[in-house]
């Protein structure tokens, strides 16, 4: 739990379903046929972290067990779909959210977390203190992105 301008933010493990209309609204507004969940969101080593102010899903983020071959590291979670409303962008939700998830990786052992991050992402996530690899890649129908990783033995 953090406070934000006098609003409390929430972080709890949700099921994938609750992630469907930001994931909607926010990343894949693209997509018709109402299709918002991932393969990988029933997979058993696979969590969603939601954040709350009072009764309001807010912000959203997947957490998969997937090895990113890029790194050495065997123990290595990735993140996806993260995404908060735009109605309430600036609040720390995000940082709430990663947080949350970094306790709950930390408790599976997990060395490294990795994501696919939107270009315009990218400076919010250097302030979480990840790392990007250069290479800048597109994803259709979404844009450019980077590689962001973060050592969770780094992170007190």
């Amino acid at each position: 739990m953090s406070r934000s301008n006098d609003r409390i933010l929430i972080a709890r493990t949700i099921p994938s379903e609750l992630t469907h209309p930001i994931r909607k609204m926010v990343l894949w507004p693209h997509i018709t046929n109402g299709d918002y969940a991932l393969s990988i969101d029933k997979n058993s080593d696979t969590f969603h972290i939601g954040i709350y102010i009072k009764q309001a899903l807010i912000s959203i983020g997947t957490f998969v067990k997937e090895n990113n071959p890029k790194f050495s590291s065997k123990s290595q979670y990735r993140l996806r779909a993260m995404a908060t409303d735009s109605k309430f962008r600036g609040l720390g939700a995000g940082k709430c959210l990663f947080l949350k998830a970094v306790t709950l990786l930390k408790t599976k052992k997990t060395k490294l977390l990795w994501c696919d991050a939107r270009i315009k992402a990218v400076p919010f996530y250097k302030n979480l203190n990840m790392h990007s690899l250069e290479e800048v890649y597109e994803i259709i129908n979404i844009g450019p992105h980077k590689t962001m990783y973060i050592h969770l033995d780094d992170i007190l």
